[in-house]
């Protein structure tokens, strides 16, 4: 028995020959994924160099993930596979961060359908076969690595096994002297700075253990109870005169926008941006801390719309695809819903994108107006619908009701991705000029004329607000900074997570001091500067923003009404269940006409985005016009409807049925 045990231990040639395999793959996986995050060799020696401890517990974690060959048979093949998964998220995460200016999260998973809807704006044919032949290699050399190992022994040491234990055992205690140290942290604030201060394997996986909801230290109903005791006694103290005229209120959501003549290399033949500049000079600009750089505008979106620090949710994190999937949430459109207003959201772009259809009726919106319940817009060079069209709907929004409004309102125009070959492909009327190379000068010669015409739709805005006989703040703010290549670069002078925030309205508002804010904090703002009521996370910002311990306070206020058991809500403020009508104006159909071999559907309101259904059977749709659609002749058939359809085909809302004796009347 004690020469078994004996002989378990003994280190053999193959017992060597893996542990080798295992530390020398490791060191080389480890070396690729951080070039892959930091682009350039030299900044993993830096890395090396300044932060061993940092690069060691990195190893340790790729050591740990890829021990499980010394307890299987096909030692090889798994390794080979786990480093093939390994590399190739890292090679994901590198082309995000170049697209985005963010590497990959655990919290990306959640929006893959959302990226494979607008990948054609990314990715090239040569990118695509590229992939398929490596896919194709990798399918070989597995199906070639699994009959070669199918007769190997399974654990060939017991000694290998204990040098994982003891790597098991010591990785959290590296881990955390490095904590201690101050070498390792959690920057919530900033993903791609948290990830190359902690390293690349360290903090994907982190993203993922992130996702599990842990009550934060204090958290009780006594606590919370101080909290709201503190901002009850705060309001009391507010002499604010309230408005009793309730502004229709505006908010505009812009894509990519910034300021490009702040980019010091640069020149313009003209100024890409005049009226948001008019609206500056008015109004005084500002600049606003927001969550993310390049993308991710829905984090700018949800933090502006609900007064929420998305930084204490999961890195990376789409609460429309998580939180509210099923929870109804306070947000501006709530707290002025309780004032007397109706809220309006619309966005030139699909309507079931990001699930906004789904997320805006949970928190409060009455009606959504996107892209599929648009008509007679124009695309720009890259396929994104330019944001001209969105004046008239939000006029329309406006006259939709005699009372006060909130319109929110989201662009789409100046998306990325931005040709690095635009002078070959496009002949735009503004032209630039300075020291950059060609690629940085193309991009920024097709982002800058976006960006013109979005200006363009905040000039008509202006002018629309400005021959209104209704009071009316427009509050104008950017998602994040554009995703130009020039911007990731590692010395690039400004700050990539600030974007403009602007005013504009057609009566009197003072000026305050709101430089160097945070785009949760824009709501509170915009109701200070109309003379509304705050809402109950509002009131939390405004009244609490000076005290010592306003972090805790935001953290375990952000926990009870998000995940723990709302003792912060009063129960007038706790969120009801609501109900939204997808466009302005229903889809209707009023009644049939036959026309040769074809029935002409006839109603209001139809769209491009129309589709005749009989029998839920999907029918050959022609758009005609907003009244009129055409289909074939059926000849069988109960029902027919109109369905409004998003991405996918996903049905966004549906139109009243016409029985089968009203098509048999319209073919007769």
């Amino acid at each position: 028995m004690k020469n078994d045990i004996k002989g378990h231990f003994r280190i053999n040639k193959k017992s060597i020959k893996e542990v080798l395999i295992w530390l020398i793959g490791g060191f080389f996986l480890l070396l690729i994924t951080e070039y892959l995050l930091r682009g350039e060799l030299r900044y993993v020696k830096l890395l090396v160099l300044n932060k061993p401890g940092v690069f060691l517990v990195n190893y340790m974690l790729i050591l740990l993930l890829t021990s499980l060959i010394f307890i299987l048979k096909r030692k090889k093949t798994f390794y080979f596979l786990l480093s093939f998964i390994i590399v190739t998220i890292s090679g994901v995460s590198r082309y995000l961060f170049t697209v985005r200016g963010v590497p990959f999260t655990f919290s990306d998973v959640y929006s893959i359908g959302e990226g494979l809807e607008i990948a054609e704006n990314y990715v090239t044919l040569p990118m695509i076969i590229g992939i398929l032949i490596f896919i194709v290699m990798v399918i070989g050399i597995t199906i070639y690595l699994f009959k070669k190992e199918k007769n190997n022994k399974r654990i060939t040491s017991l000694t290998n096994l204990v040098l994982v234990l003891i790597l098991f055992i010591s990785f959290p205690i590296i881990t955390n002297t490095q904590y201690d140290k101050g070498n390792m942290g959690y920057m919530r604030w900033d993903i791609t700075s948290s990830y190359k201060r902690n390293g690349y394997i360290f903090s994907t996986i982190e993203s993922a253990v992130k996702y599990i909801r842990v009550k934060p230290e204090g958290y009780s109903k006594s606590a919370i109870e101080e909290i709201r005791t503190k901002v009850n006694e705060k309001e009391k103290e507010d002499n604010r005169k309230l408005n009793s005229d309730k502004p229709n209120m505006i908010f505009i959501q812009l894509e990519s926008f910034m300021d490009p003549t702040k980019i010091k290399e640069a020149n313009f033949s003209e100024d890409p941006i005049p009226n948001f500049r008019k609206v500056c000079d008015k109004n005084k600009g500002y600049m606003a801390s927001v969550p993310t750089t390049g993308g991710g505008t829905v984090r700018t979106e949800y933090e502006v719309m609900t007064g929420n620090n998305i930084d204490y949710l999961t890195p990376g994190e789409i609460p429309y695809n998580t939180i509210l999937k099923g929870k109804f949430y306070n947000s501006i459109a709530t707290t002025l819903k309780s004032q007397g207003y109706k809220a309006h959201a619309i966005h030139n772009f699909q309507g079931n994108f990001y699930m906004r259809n789904n997320a805006y009726e949970k928190l409060g919106f009455d009606t959504f107006t996107s892209i599929e319940y648009m008509n007679d817009y124009d695309k720009n060079e890259r396929g994104w619908v330019k944001d001209q069209v969105l004046t008239k709907y939000i006029k329309k929004a406006l006259d939709s009701t005699d009372g006060s409004d909130l319109v929110y309102t989201i662009s789409v125009q100046g998306h990325s991705a931005y040709p690095g070959d635009a002078s070959k492909l496009y002949d735009f009327p503004i032209k630039v000029k300075g020291n950059l190379s060609d690629v940085d000068k193309n991009q920024l010669c097709y982002y800058v004329n976006q960006l013109k015409e979005t200006d363009n739709f905040i000039g008509d805005v202006m002018e629309m607000v400005d021959n209104s006989h209704e009071d009316t703040l427009v509050v104008l703010y950017s998602d994040h900074m554009p995703a130009l290549n020039l911007f990731l670069k590692e010395d690039f002078y400004l700050n990539t997570y600030k974007a403009p925030l602007a005013f504009y309205s057609n009566y009197k508002i003072d000026n305050y001091n709101f430089d160097n804010t945070e785009s949760y904090n824009i709501a509170s703002m915009a109701m200070e500067l109309a003379g509304l009521k705050y809402g109950p996370m509002e009131k939390f910002r405004t009244y609490l923003k000076n005290d010592k311990n306003f972090e805790k306070y935001e953290e375990l206020l952000e926990y009870d009404i998000l995940f723990g058991q709302n003792y912060y809500l009063t129960h007038d403020e706790k969120p009801k269940k609501n109900s939204m009508q997808m466009g302005l104006d229903n889809v209707t159909i009023s009644y049939l006409e036959h026309e040769k071999d074809s029935i002409l559907i006839k109603g209001s309101n139809f769209t491009e985005n129309s589709s005749a259904y009989i029998n839920n059977k999907k029918m050959d749709t022609t758009f005609v016009d907003d009244k009129t659609l055409k289909i074939k002749e059926v000849d069988k058939g109960h029902t027919l409807v109109v369905k409004q359809l998003g991405r996918n085909d996903g049905l966004l809302s549906e139109s009243n049925s016409i029985s089968l004796l009203q098509i048999k009347m319209a073919m007769n």
